[in-house]
């Protein structure tokens, strides 16, 4: 079963809502479920794991990725991060940019940028969006998240997606985080999109942001083996950026 409704196992197991809710939470906790609006979904509805296990994958690709991304921003900005193992490794290499404000919806990338600004007391600042914390990769989301973004008109936006599909461009596997990600882009007056090699073969199922709408998208050497997908796709964005 991939997904089920709270009134389905209030009346299946005869136990009260707040006992589901309950149990919910602590199977979320554990990983073993994501709830959702009225109900859960299995883990395995999702194409891609939680967020720690994501951040042990293609470690070295991420890491030249985020110096590439890096170079794209200078001091004095306002700049969204959505949440992804890819911008959290962008956000370790942002202590030497002064006066930036990040602002973001990743606890991970927050609070790594946080203990940097202060080892480094540094002039620049981070905001950790409010909304529904999800536990499978420690962000929130919701219409609270998506309001406050929609206060801000950013300098730079930066999105980890799930997946690059070769005909839409970047793709998620949940809805919420795609919300997100659009609303960080159309407040923003640029943009990258951060993504491996490897998510140029995975799927996802929530469109966010075509080919024609990237100001960069960034990816690691890798892509190189597969050239006709490399070409076709350089051809569509602005600005494709292979990290050495």
């Amino acid at each position: 079963m991939q997904s089920v409704t709270t009134d389905d196992l209030v009346e299946e197991l005869s136990v009260s809502r707040e006992t589901v809710r309950r149990d919910l939470l602590d199977m979320e906790a554990l990983g073993l479920l994501r709830r959702v609006h009225g109900g859960a979904v299995s883990i395995e509805a999702r194409s891609e794991p939680p967020l720690d296990v994501r951040s042990k994958l293609h470690v070295k690709e991420k890491q030249a990725i985020a110096r590439a991304a890096c170079d794209l921003i200078t001091d004095h900005k306002v700049i969204f991060f959505d949440t992804g193992s890819t911008t959290i490794f962008l956000a370790r290499q942002l202590a030497t940019i002064h006066g930036l404000h990040v602002i973001t919806n990743s606890l991970e990338a927050a609070s790594q940028l946080q203990k940097d600004y202060h080892a480094n007391r540094s002039s620049s600042r981070v905001s950790l969006l409010g909304g529904n914390m999800s536990v499978f990769d420690f962000a929130t989301s919701g219409q609270q998240t998506i309001r406050e973004i929609s206060r801000v008109q950013a300098d730079f936006a930066f999105a980890s997606p799930t997946a690059i599909d070769h005909q839409h461009g970047a793709v998620n596997a949940v809805e919420e985080e795609a919300e997100v990600a659009t609303a960080m882009l159309e407040n923003s007056r640029e943009n990258a999109v951060l993504a491996d090699a490897a998510k140029f073969t995975a799927s996802g199922n929530y469109r966010y942001c075509r080919f024609e709408q990237m100001d960069a998208l960034v990816t690691d050497t890798k892509i190189r083996k597969h050239p006709d997908v490399a070409r076709i796709i350089g051809e569509r964005v602005k600005r494709f950026i292979i990290a050495e």
